[in-house]
């Protein structure tokens, strides 16, 4: 090889590697992107899910309000609201919603699920349309809701945990993210849940009674690992301070509802105070889900 021809190649190899290992940063950096897409859409999907497990409580709960003429329209208009978004999420893990940033379902045990959940859906959503439309004269529609809420809420459950077992992830901070954002998504769920038996309790129902007391506690010790971490449930404790801020302003609140949802006959501006306070607990416990789902550092 003669002068010419070396100088030449010491010119070019310099370029031909920088330009090998830029490829492999791009290669590395798109891995990394997609990861993180997946990631983050896995952690919307267990959101939503989890959402989903809170509408079926949240339906139960409005009907009985609207039987017990309890902000009677505005309970009927909310109940359609909280129906359709039911359905259109449902939907939405089947055939993918670029509203609600969803993409159609691909692992296998996740598409049986859906399909098990849609088949309960159908006429729990039915009976949910009849009292919406005031055509629930005999209370058939009210009695399917209240026997069959927690057979739809178990199913939609059935589907956050197919989804959180759809990870593939070995990583213990990712696996633990995940089951945070369940586990604080249960906790909207629970706020529905608890004053749905309160509201069964007023009805004379008082084999609620344990069921209630039940809920309570379950809420009460979630919110607490939520708060303080608890390594047996995979929860870590949070150190980001808009989650920890988010925790306090629940836990606020929580402290004002706790005796009132204990106490077993409440007066009348208790149960308002229920009724109303209630709804603003699941707002400020949404917030610290979507925290717990979209901030980088938990």
């Amino acid at each position: 090889m003669n002068i010419l021809n070396k100088t030449l190649l010491l010119l070019v190899l310099p370029v031909t590697i920088a330009v090998a290992d830029t490829s492999k940063q791009l290669d590395f950096s798109s891995l990394v992107n997609d990861f993180m897409k997946k990631d983050n859409i896995l952690k919307k999907t267990i959101n939503l899910s989890g959402k989903e497990r809170m509408l079926t409580q949240n339906m139960a709960k409005l009907a009985l309000q609207s039987s017990l003429n309890i902000q009677g329209d505005k309970s009927r208009k909310e109940l359609k609201k909280v129906a359709d978004l039911y359905d259109k999420t449902l939907n939405g893990f089947k055939n993918g919603d670029k509203d609600l940033g969803l993409e159609p379902a691909t692992d296998k045990k996740v598409k049986e699920q859906i399909a098990i959940v849609e088949k309960a859906w159908k006429p729990f959503y039915e009976a949910v349309n009849k009292i919406v439309e005031g055509k629930d004269k005999d209370g058939k529609a009210l009695k399917y809701i209240v026997e069959n809420n927690e057979k739809l809420l178990k199913l939609s459950n059935d589907l956050v945990e197919a989804y959180e077992a759809s990870n593939t992830s070995v990583n213990y901070l990712e696996k633990a993210r995940l089951h945070t954002v369940n586990v604080a998504g249960r906790q909207r769920m629970l706020t529905q849940k608890m004053t749905k038996e309160k509201l069964l309790i007023l009805k004379g129902q008082n084999e609620y009674l344990p069921k209630l007391s039940k809920t309570v506690e379950l809420f009460d010790t979630s919110l607490t690992a939520l708060i303080k971490g608890d390594k047996s449930q995979k929860i870590t404790k949070p150190t980001n301070k808009k989650i920890v801020n988010q925790l306090k302003v629940v836990s606020k609140l929580w402290e004002e509802l706790k005796p009132l949802y204990k106490k077993k006959k409440n007066s009348p501006k208790e149960l308002a105070t229920i009724i109303t306070k209630n709804e603003v607990l699941l707002k400020e416990m949404n917030a610290m889900v979507k925290m717990a789902e979209k901030e980088a550092e938990y």
